[in-house]
Formats: structure tokens, C-alpha cells, sequence
């Protein structure tokens, strides 16, 4: 009788999707309690942008790198490496006052989270077969978009019985717990895991989309002379600075265009990460299906997150054309759902084009889209002091249209690695 097949795989895809919970809490706490924080650092929103984009420099500087080292030193190594260090400087910021201290804090925040999504991908690569990659993308990216949706809740709770400090106390301690849980559980290779059977790893070896798993260097000249490589950072760039925009801002618009009290911002801010988590996995589900099927990469991941983008920049001009409160949460709903299908189907595609080295990439690709996340938080800021929050968010819809037409030269159906390149 033919041994069952074990799917440790899918208990590792579960655990990062409660490590992307843990990051974007971590990071998005941050804006829930910006009003009180402001007002007791004494900041204003130019100021306050400022960490949100000083976090993204972080994290943007550290991508490439970080794709290299998950590739070098193995995906467990690099993550329990990551949780660490973030969840340490997460608990500064709630001890640091002075601003350029907390400028430095926020900037090495974003270094320690930068190893996350790559080092996802290369696990991905190693641990699953071509038919799952979408469904294992979207479970961290779920994950990172499930943390705004509870947030707001335990952030607020935290910060009435604490005060604003306790949230990043709090946050920080559970980052190192989650840090501790994985180092002991997590492997770079099924080969390596003693719970995977000899069925899930011979399904896993045999449908895997890598050459070879001995390391090596990732090539660079051949990546530099393709237009796809541009093209998958520029469309990311776009949907990174739409997202960076909303996690920010997206209460304090909340609070001023329409009146909502910091007690009852919690479903308002987050019911938009609520869709966007579901239609995340939605995505990445109907993306693994259409390829399953046999249709091309470009149907699987890029009509799909073509989809995204133009659901986005329909849900924005109806939010922004009503004053009631709940059609306006219930469009923005639906932006950030649509920003979320083509985010899913990015990380999808940079696996497709990287292969065996989807760390290098994603982390190209990711670099580039938090570049974005660094200017949106700033730009957002000074635009909405001077023409209000309806026009800014309005002028969001011209990169988006531009993210579009960039999908049509990202062809995921052609990997930027050759097997004669390997």
C-alpha cells in the first residue's frame, strides 16, 4: 500500500502566516496610535511621516542583501535572525523620546524585518511544488495583511489600559517568543525535516521548480538584461507605495474626513485588511488553479493582478465620491483588496522568474517596492496639508495605470534562469 503523503509543507505555510501577522503588526501598530504619539512626542504628520519612511529606507537598502544571505545561509538562519533583531527595536520605540534617536530606531526596525519575504521565497522554492507557489506566496503576504485587521483592536485595547508605550513592549515580547518557536521547528530543505514522509518529499523533489540545491552565486549580468527584471520592480514599486500610503495614513483619513473617534477606529481601519487578507488567498488559490490547468503564467499571475489594479482604481473613485461613512470604508475595502490580488501575484511571479534564486528576485523586486513605501508616507503627508485627503488620494490612480501597462513586460512564463545558465 503506497505511504500517504505528510504535508509538513502546508504547517510551515500556516507559520508564516503568523510571522507576517507579527511583522505588520509590529508595523502598523504605529499608525493606530499616531494621534496620541504626536501629540506626545510633539510631532506633526511631516514628522510622523518620517518614520514610516525612515523605516522603509531600512528595509528597502537591506532587500538585495537579504535575498543573498537567505540563498547563502538558509532560510531558518536568516528569519530567527530577523525576528530578533525587529522585535528588539519594536520595544525601543516605545522607550526612545528623543526624535533623531527615534529616527535611528525606526530606520534599524526596517534593516530587521528586510529578510523576511525573501527569505519566504526561497523557502518556497525549495519546499513547493510549481502548482502551490501561489497559494504558499499568499499565505505570509495573508498573514502580513490579517495583522492590520486585528490591530487596531489589540493595539487600542493595549494603549487604554497602558498607554501608548505598553503597545510596542508588548508587541516586541511576542516577536521573540515567535522567534524562539521557529528556530526550533523550521528547516531549509524538506530533506532535512524528520516529519516529512518519503511520499511528500519525493512529490516536492520531483515538482519542484529549481536545478539544483547546492549554492551558488545568482546571475547577475543575465538578470541586468532583462527588461522583465525592471518591469517586475517597477509594477511592485507602485503597489508597495499605494499600500505603505494606506497602512499610515488610513486611520488619521478615518479620524479627519470623516469624523471617526479613536475608540471606535478599530473596524473602520480595519475591515479594508480584512478584505484584502481574503481576496489575498482568494488570489492566490485561483491562481494555482489556472495553472494547473494549463494555461500560461501570464493568465495565472498576470491578468490576475492586471484585475487587481483595475478594481482598485474603480473602488478609489467611488470611496472617494461619498460622504457616508460605511460605502466609504466598503470601497476602500475593495481598493485594498484589489492592491492585495496584485501584491499576491508579484511575489508569485518573482518566484517564477528567480527560481532558484527567487531570494535574489524578490529581494530586487521588494527593494524597489519599499523605495516606494519610503516616499508614499512623506508625499501623502505634505500633499494632504495642502489640497486635503480626497485629491491626494485621487492623484494615486496615474501610477497605478502605469503599474498595468508594466505587466505586460514582466512574462513570468520566461524565467530569468536558464538550466544552461546554471
Amino acid at each position: 500500500m503506497k505511504e500517504k503523503r505528510s504535508n509538513v509543507r502546508w504547517y510551515f505555510a500556516i507559520a508564516f502566516f503568523v510571522i507576517g501577522i507579527i511583522a505588520y503588526m509590529d508595523r502598523s501598530n504605529i499608525s493606530v496610535i499616531a494621534k496620541p504619539m504626536m501629540e506626545d512626542l510633539h510631532m506633526n504628520k511631516t514628522h510622523f511621516g518620517l518614520l514610516a519612511s525612515l523605516f522603509s529606507l531600512g528595509y528597502a537598502l537591506m532587500q538585495v542583501p537579504s535575498g543573498f544571505l537567505a540563498e547563502k545561509y538558509g532560510p531558518k538562519k536568516m528569519l530567527s535572525i530577523a525576528l530578533v533583531w525587529w522585535s528588539a527595536f519594536t520595544i525601543l520605540t516605545g522607550v526612545v523620546k528623543n526624535h533623531g534617536l527615534l529616527y535611528t530606531v525606526r530606520f534599524l526596525f526596517g534593516v530587521g524585518e528586510a529578510p523576511m519575504y525573501p527569505s519566504n521565497a526561497v523557502f518556497n522554492s525549495f519546499w513547493f511544488s510549481k502548482g502551490e507557489k501561489g497559494r504558499a506566496s499568499s499565505m505570509l503576504l495573508a498573514g502580513s495583511y490579517f495583522g492590520p485587521v486585528i490591530a487596531p483592536i489589540i493595539t487600542i485595547a493595549i494603549y487604554n489600559a497602558f498607554g501608548w508605550q505598553a503597545v510596542f513592549y508588548i508587541f516586541g515580547v511576542v516577536g521573540f517568543l515567535i522567534a524562539i518557536l521557529w528556530s526550533i521547528i523550521a528547516k531549509d530543505l524538506p530533506e532535512q525535516h524528520k516529519m516529512v514522509n518519503e511520499a511528500e518529499k519525493e512529490y516536492i523533489m520531483n515538482n519542484r521548480d529549481v536545478v539544483s540545491t547546492e549554492k551558488s552565486v545568482a546571475p547577475w549580468n543575465n538578470f541586468l538584461k532583462r527588461f522583465s527584471f525592471y518591469a517586475l520592480a517597477a509594477q511592485y514599486f507602485v503597489v508597495q507605495f499605494v499600500i505603505s500610503l494606506f497602512l499610515i495614513w488610513l486611520p488619521t483619513y478615518l479620524t479627519e474626513q470623516h469624523g471617526v473617534q479613536l475608540k471606535d477606529l478599530g473596524f473602520a481601519s480595519g475591515a479594508p485588511w480584512l478584505v484584502m487578507f481574503i481576496l489575498i488567498l482568494t488570489a492566490g488559490t485561483v491562481s494555482d488553479k489556472i495553472l494547473q490547468n494549463g494555461k500560461s503564467k501570464f493568465m495565472a499571475r498576470g491578468v490576475i493582478a492586471i484585475t487587481g489594479f483595475v478594481v482598485f482604481c474603480i473602488a478609489l473613485f467611488f470611496a472617494l465620491k461619498t460622504d457616508n461613512l460605511v460605502a466609504n470604508v466598503v470601497w476602500l475595502s475593495l481598493c485594498l483588496g484589489g492592491i492585495g490580488i496584485s501584491m499576491g501575484m508579484s511575489w508569485a511571479a518573482a518566484t517564477d522568474l528567480g527560481r532558484n534564486f527567487a531570494g535574489t528576485v524578490s529581494g530586487w523586486m521588494n527593494m524597489w517596492g519599499n523605495i516606494g513605501a519610503l516616499l508614499s508616507p512623506l508625499l501623502a503627508g505634505f500633499f494632504a496639508d495642502r489640497i486635503g485627503w480626497n485629491n491626494t488620494l485621487m492623484l494615486i490612480m496615474v501610477p497605478v495605470v502605469f503599474a498595468i501597462v508594466m505587466w505586460f513586460f514582466v512574462k513570468p512564463d520566461h524565467s530569468l534562469v536558464e538550466n544552461k545558465t546554471q
